[in-house]
């Protein structure tokens, strides 16, 4: 009687161990919940197995998240996650989208080109048409042109997530990122985020300073930031290395000695009108910080991206005896040494 009781316990007991067995394989290796013939997924950095298949529970991916949670750490999977979206073809089970996550992502690049002299209105567009991102995205990280956020009280300030970037540290932190980013061709991921692209740029940027400029740059008694808007308005305002370089001892003697800038490309700037290289007795009425017609100084930050070459211009600038500049529709430069000489320019060149 016993002996029976014992062979019928053992018997539901295989019985039961073998149905556990078929549906814990039927659950891994076999059930197909998704009904798809592909899905992708997202494995984002920091996320934890347990967090991921729960998500992938309610995305409707896989059957349990229980025993994909077992079968990952059984296989030691949880040690090699990848990063990224990975895919999966049909038959969507447990044990091949657990596989999945050993694979390498290949992520599609694609090149993008901004180009020095332009500014983040410029960027924006440039985002924009390429179907990136939308305008005020752009604005919203990297701030708006031509606004002091000091006056903006429906304005928060450009993010701060950039600060441990060192070119960043010399940046007001009340302006928008005008000309800390560096213009020139770039490969990305076709995924990547604004931010991420923008971090790319800045440290771009950042790599082109050297301890030796740095140096330099203090050593004549200026600051990053005053190089950096020297840089875009020789950007703005003159092609090539020799012109640069002279400008720029031309408006650093400007400045040292009280005299306004009266450059046309601040005024540019703040109305942000394009297409015209000349401005208007009204556009030069403009009361702001950017204005160098009505300021003495420095605007309030960059008006643009400067190249390298114009960095180089604005931190080794060439002596000459000119106090006026003009350029004419070809893109020549002429010099004046007094007001008389620049307006015998301004009639032959201009008129």
């Amino acid at each position: 009687m016993h002996k029976n009781i014992y062979k019928y316990i053992g018997f539901f007991f295989l019985l039961f161990l073998g149905w556990f067995i078929i549906n814990i394989y039927s659950t891994v290796f076999l059930k197909d919940i998704s009904k798809k013939d592909v899905i992708t997924f997202e494995v984002v950095e920091g996320q934890s197995v347990r967090a991921l298949a729960q998500d992938l529970k309610e995305k409707g991916i896989i059957s349990s998240d229980t025993w994909f949670v077992r079968y990952v750490s059984w296989k030691d999977i949880d040690r090699s996650i990848r990063v990224g979206t990975h895919t999966v073809e049909a038959p969507i089970t447990i044990a091949r989208v657990a596989k999945e996550l050993l694979n390498r992502i290949s992520r599609e690049e694609l090149e993008i080109t901004l180009l020095p002299g332009w500014n983040i209105r410029d960027i924006a567009e440039y985002f924009d048409s390429e179907g990136m991102f939308e305008k005020k995205e752009v604005f919203e990280l990297l701030g708006v042109p031509a606004l002091d956020y000091r006056q903006e009280n429906s304005y928060d300030n450009p993010t701060n997530q950039f600060d441990d970037i060192d070119i960043v540290s010399y940046k007001t932190e009340y302006v928008s990122f005008e000309g800390y980013l560096s213009p020139d061709t770039y490969r990305i991921y076709a995924d990547a985020t604004m931010e991420e692209i923008v971090e790319k740029l800045l440290r771009h940027r950042d790599a082109q300073f050297t301890e030796k400029i740095y140096a330099d740059i203090a050593a004549q008694g200026r600051s990053v930031e005053e190089i950096m808007i020297m840089a875009s308005l020789l950007e703005r305002e003159v092609r090539g290395s020799v012109d640069k370089k002279k400008v720029s001892d031309l408006f650093w003697r400007r400045l040292d000695n009280g005299w306004l800038l009266q450059a046309d490309s601040t005024v540019h700037y703040l109305t942000g009108k394009t297409g015209n290289v000349f401005t208007t007795p009204a556009d030069r009425d403009t009361d702001s910080p950017w204005n160098t017609y009505k300021i003495i100084g420095f605007p309030l930050s960059p008006i643009a991206m400067p190249s390298f070459e114009s960095i180089e211009a604005a931190v080794y600038p060439v002596k000459n005896d000119a106090w006026y500049f003009l350029t004419d529709m070809e893109g020549g430069v002429h010099y004046g040494r007094d007001l008389d000489e620049h307006n015998r320019n301004v009639q032959r060149y201009l008129r």
